[in-house]
């Protein structure tokens, strides 16, 4: 009997060294790293900062964020420009030497005859009101369209910020499932060491074990390489903060609406804003092209000096004269038409697009709540009680050990299976709420 205690004190050792070695990999790096300055004032881990919801990271996501201070500068360069293109052009100041005589005995002089002048003079050119007003107002079309594009990518950045953060909860989450497996295989490795050396278990089983843990730990390095890239993701939208622990479950906002009015909302959408003012911009080129048929002209006063001769003041008035308007005016102007038909094509285009995909997302939204709903109903309880079957009939000695193993991997892959669906229907109502959201403030649900 001591004999027996000391071998199975042998064997218990060895199969806890097999177990320390077989998750060295996975205890060094079972959560995701912080990246060294993830919290400089306390120098201490990521870990101590508050969870990371998702509507938090949505809200950091539009703080600092350069792809939108870089569009609100080029709104504000636009606005400048609208008022400078409305403005009447600079005036002009002319000067030089007119009738200098170049052959007889005056030649170059500038005093021997009588027309030989030095003038100068200041000219303005007098565009029309209403070509001028519509300069302006284009520019300033351009500036609004920018705002509606603006207002967009506020919207695309809260998005793809969730659909980040969803990345991260889907690989730590699942994470945490496969170590689990991992734990519950390294102790039935342990279990079984010490049955193969009481000869209650084949070294077939023992092996089988083994390779199991070793499966299920490789499964976990794998998560965690996902959830380490999936963090590095994150954090070009919010930076830091992306490092900083997140909660066990995903809260979603309240479901964005029906079908019917989401598609309502999508018309007003601002990737349509955006391509409602290049339609009035189009628009105001068209009326600029008709302002082309009527000429401007321009004012140019003078005063000339003619040395030892008396001075001269003048004043001249010129236009254009659009006679000629076949390939040149009549081109702008049915060019512009062309232009505006397009733009109004586009819109259509667009909203076909965008109603498509919103019936799309709400198709998938439902079906994959649908499905999870399933799994919590009937797939999870029978994959639990089917392992537990399992592992009662082993233990009984009517079952082999590899009944064992395929039930615990169906539960891991079924439960792998679930949290992939209720991330998707996260995702499809994220994409949902991109379409439905509307203006708000920075920090709103997406």
């Amino acid at each position: 009997m001591k004999s027996l205690l000391v071998a199975l004190r042998a064997h218990a050792c060895i199969g806890f060294a097999i177990l320390a070695i077989a998750q060295i990999p996975l205890r060094a790096g079972a959560e995701p790293p912080a990246p060294p300055d993830a919290n400089p004032e306390s120098g201490g881990p990521a870990t101590a900062d508050p969870p990371l919801t998702m509507q938090e990271a949505a809200r950091l996501s539009l703080i600092d964020q350069p792809l939108l201070s870089g569009r609100e500068a080029k709104i504000q360069a636009e606005d400048a420009q609208a008022i400078a293109a409305a403005q009447l052009p600079d005036p002009r100041l002319t000067g030089g030497l007119k009738e200098l005589p170049i052959d007889t005995g005056e030649a170059f002089s500038v005093s021997r005859d009588s027309f030989t002048e030095f003038t100068i003079g200041i000219s303005q050119d007098f565009p029309r009101a209403e070509k001028r007003r519509l300069q302006g107002a284009r520019r300033q079309l351009y500036a609004d369209s920018d705002r509606a594009a603006l207002d967009n990518e506020q919207r695309m950045v809260r998005r793809e910020a969730s659909l980040a953060w969803l990345d991260v909860y889907e690989a730590e989450q699942a994470l945490k499932l496969s170590q689990r497996l991992t734990d519950e295989a390294a102790l039935q490795v342990q279990s079984l060491e010490k049955d193969y050396g009481n000869g209650k278990a084949s070294q077939a089983d023992w092996l089988a074990a083994k390779v199991d843990a070793g499966l299920a730990a490789d499964k976990s390095h794998d998560w965690l390489h996902h959830a380490q890239r999936a963090r590095a993701a994150l954090a070009r939208w919010i930076g830091d903060d992306a490092y900083r622990p997140l909660p066990e479950s995903i809260s979603m906002p309240d479901f964005p609406g029906t079908l019917a009015s989401l598609i309502a909302q999508t018309d007003h959408h601002p990737a349509i804003g955006t391509l409602d003012k290049q339609i009035e911009a189009s628009a105001t080129e068209v009326a600029l092209a008709r302002q082309s048929y009527k000429p401007d002209y321009s004012v140019e006063g003078y005063v000339a000096y003619r040395k030892d001769f008396s001075d001269l003041v003048g004043i001249q008035f010129s236009t254009p004269l659009p006679f000629f308007t076949r390939d040149r005016q009549d081109r702008g102007l049915a060019a512009a038409l062309a232009q505006s038909r397009a733009s109004e094509d586009r819109k259509q285009d667009l909203l076909r697009e965008l109603h498509a995909q919103v019936r799309q997302d709400y198709v998938d939204r439902q079906h994959y709540e649908e499905r999870v709903t399933e799994f919590d109903a009937s797939i999870l309880p029978d994959a639990q009680r089917r392992l537990e079957a399992a592992r009662g009939a082993y233990a009984s000695g009517r079952s082999n050990f590899d009944t064992v193993l395929l039930a615990r991997r169906g539960l891991l892959e079924i439960q792998l299976q679930r949290l992939a669906l209720a991330v998707e229907a996260a995702r499809a109502q994220v994409h949902l709420g991109y379409w439905s959201a509307s203006q708000g403030a920075p920090g709103e649900t997406p």
